[in-house]
């Protein structure tokens, strides 16, 4: 999401201190001969948990792309619903209930929808006696980042600072606010949850400060179980959880990414794994984990494959490889662990060979873009700044293969689920039919 712009708060609690870097590892311990990756837990096409899917991957839990769509006209439309407050969040789903926020200089909202004819459920108003402005930029909004869902609870977070929980029926269950006053462009750093755990990454001003922290808090109460300080310029990244072979077996990671780092923690406790330093200028585009790798993008940088699992400062000797270009400022990359495309906002598309950094080909497009691309089994879709999209087969030359458009501007990710696809639009949310 963006100037996050966008996908998906930071409090004044004292800080800790910072975690102490082991030597750094001049290579990583081999892995046993046996050892095989924990297969994921199968993906359930009926749940669209977070900004960018279970994985924050970008990729749709089914194979085909809708043929083509048009919301003027209704052709491909399954239903479209407006909503009271503008947003560009995207959408999350858990089984049949769809979960979207609102907001506006004084009033924030949260919006449960049926998933399978667009009926508004509830609406419930989040700290409606806040009067506040935060400082924002034009192109973040009010309601940016993404929340996330577990099936019991529903979580969202606001510029203004407050996270909330609320319930299946609209309820609110508990509100933290944080001080965001350090936020050049307004948050937009999207929520993750994470089996117990749902993580808060707050980056803010310079590195120097002090601002910039990690928090994970108790999905049921909202009580902080970790806090820990981030060595990090402001960024508006959301992180991904994966799991690597660490050198003393098979463990989960928590990544992040912000000006100059890319750091690895342990979940449970915030403990840091390991960090490189490959992060340049203001981030918005967020890790991706593909092929055995991380990927991370960002203007005045370069895209950068890691190793993950190792110990300390690891840039030395778990970056594969590191290639410069025109990359994004927003939009995150995605990858099918053969290929990696990234999107400029200008509507530059490149495509980078996965193994070891080779620029295949690049395509001007013609059109702005804020939403990260979409991998639909071998094609992936694009949605522009005006609501026009594009879908192109995953290969290694550009071949586009679909179009369709919402009629209205479109800032935020798709969500998939039911077969279906979903897209918050500037004022509506649209389901678009099976293929």
């Amino acid at each position: 999401m963006w100037r996050w712009a966008l996908a998906f708060a930071a409090a004044a609690f004292a800080l800790v201190a910072v975690t102490v870097l082991a030597p750094c590892q001049p290579e990583e311990p081999a892995a046993p001969a046996a050892a095989i990756v924990p297969p994921p837990a199968p993906a359930d096409p009926t749940v669209w948990m977070r900004f960018r899917g279970p994985e924050g991957s970008g990729h749709a839990p089914f194979d085909e792309p809708p043929a083509g769509w048009d919301a003027t006209t209704g052709a491909g439309i399954a239903w479209r619903t407006a909503l009271p407050l503008p947003g560009a969040n995207s959408p999350v789903i858990w089984h049949d209930r769809l979960f979207v926020a609102g907001a506006d200089e004084s009033r924030r909202a949260v919006y449960c929808l049926d998933a399978h004819s667009g009926a508004l459920l509830w609406a419930t108003p989040v700290a409606p006696d806040y009067q506040a402005e935060p400082r924002l930029h034009a192109m973040t909004g009010h309601a940016p980042a993404t929340g996330t869902t577990d099936g019991e609870r529903v979580y969202e977070v606001f510029p203004t600072g407050h996270v909330v929980a609320l319930d299946f029926g609209g309820a609110l269950v508990w509100e933290r606010r944080f001080d965001m006053s350090e936020d050049i462009y307004g948050h937009a750093t999207s929520l993750v949850l994470h089996g117990d755990r749902l993580y808060v990454q707050i980056d803010l001003g310079k590195p120097d400060i002090g601002r910039s922290q990690m928090l994970a808090l108790d999905p049921a109460t909202g009580e902080t179980i970790w806090e820990i300080p981030r060595p990090v310029q402001g960024s508006w990244t959301t992180p991904i959880v994966i799991t690597a072979m660490g050198p003393e077996g098979w463990r989960e990671e928590l990544i992040t990414s912000a000006k100059p780092w890319v750091i690895a923690y342990d979940p449970l406790t915030g403990d840091e794994y390991w960090r490189v330093r490959c992060i340049e200028g203001d981030s918005a585009p967020s890790p991706i984990h593909a092929n055995g790798h991380i990927f991370v993008a960002n203007i005045y940088a370069e895209l950068t494959a890691i190793r993950p699992g190792g110990s300390g400062d690891v840039t030395e000797t778990h970056v594969s490889w590191s290639e410069p270009g025109r990359l994004p400022d927003i939009t995150s990359p995605l990858s099918n662990g053969k290929l990696v495309w990234t999107l400029a906002t200008n509507g530059l598309l490149s495509c980078y060979d996965a193994a070891d950094g080779a620029l295949i080909w690049t395509e001007a497009l013609g059109a702005r873009f804020r939403t990260s691309p979409s991998l639909i089994g071998d094609s992936v879709l694009l949605i522009s700044e005006s609501g026009e999209a594009i879908t192109f087969a995953a290969e290694r030359e550009y071949r586009q293969v679909g179009a369709g458009s919402f009629g209205e501007p479109v800032y935020s990710c798709p969500a998939f689920a039911h077969g279906l696809m979903y897209v918050r639009g500037e004022g509506h949310v649209f389901c678009v039919k099976e293929r």
